[in-house]
């Protein structure tokens, strides 16, 4: 074989080990539906800070999903949940500023959006269990309790409690700085009110209230 034409036949070889790899890339991987049922709990972190000082109803409210890196019950990572403020009233008085959130669309990577209801819920052993495959469902006194921020106390904590008739019910749970107190003891330690102030980064809990499925999720492509 001459010179010229064994460069020829390894350009070409190469050529068709390169198309080969291309095409392994690019070739999907199964697909897969995932099962969200009623009172499952999705853990995620606000991307978007929020404030009930300056929050308007309709504000857009984003969390990515947060499993350590990992898909969670094969939800890539990546995903996100998106909503709204559904309520807002800033500090007055001895009034405590009240910050209520909805969440709307599940998004993934790929950019489809999936309805859902959702709403926001402590991860905390009060409100949440593990169940064996990992899956976090809210416990049955958590599971139709509507949650909403309260502002009470000091630094980053805020109140996750429940407002009936204007107010603050005292089995109510509590996130953040204010983790692991009753909310009778909170009250009762004279902590001042202000605003509930959300930082991006903060840990929540997105409880699921209307089962869903999420469709044509392809396992090779999200890991």
């Amino acid at each position: 074989m001459r010179l010229h034409e064994r460069r020829l036949l390894a350009v070409l070889t190469g050529t068709v080990v390169a198309m080969g790899a291309c095409a392994a890339l690019a070739a999907p991987g199964p697909v897969r539906t995932v099962a969200l049922e009623s009172g499952t709990v999705i853990p995620a972190r606000l991307q978007t800070s929020l404030s009930s000082k300056d929050a308007i109803v309709g504000d857009k409210v984003v969390a990515k999903i947060d499993n350590k890196g990992s898909s969670y019950l094969g939800i890539p990572s990546g995903s996100t949940v998106e909503g709204v403020v559904t309520r807002a009233r800033a500090k007055e008085g001895k009034n405590p500023g009240v910050l209520g959130i909805g969440f709307r669309h599940l998004r993934l990577p790929d950019g489809r959006a999936v309805s859902i209801d959702g709403a926001p819920i402590g991860l905390d052993s009060k409100s949440v269990e593990t169940r064996s495959d990992g899956r976090l469902v809210a416990k049955a006194n958590a599971k139709k309790t509507h949650y909403e921020y309260i502002g009470y106390g000091a630094g980053a904590g805020a109140v996750l409690g429940l407002l009936t008739g204007g107010k603050l019910k005292l089995s109510n749970v509590l996130i953040g700085a204010a983790a692991g107190y009753g909310a009778s003891q909170l009250l009762k330690s004279g902590k001042k009110v202000r605003d509930v102030e959300l930082k991006s980064g903060t840990e929540l809990g997105v409880r699921i209230d209307k089962g869903v499925k999420v469709t044509n999720i392809r396992t090779a492509a999200y890991k």
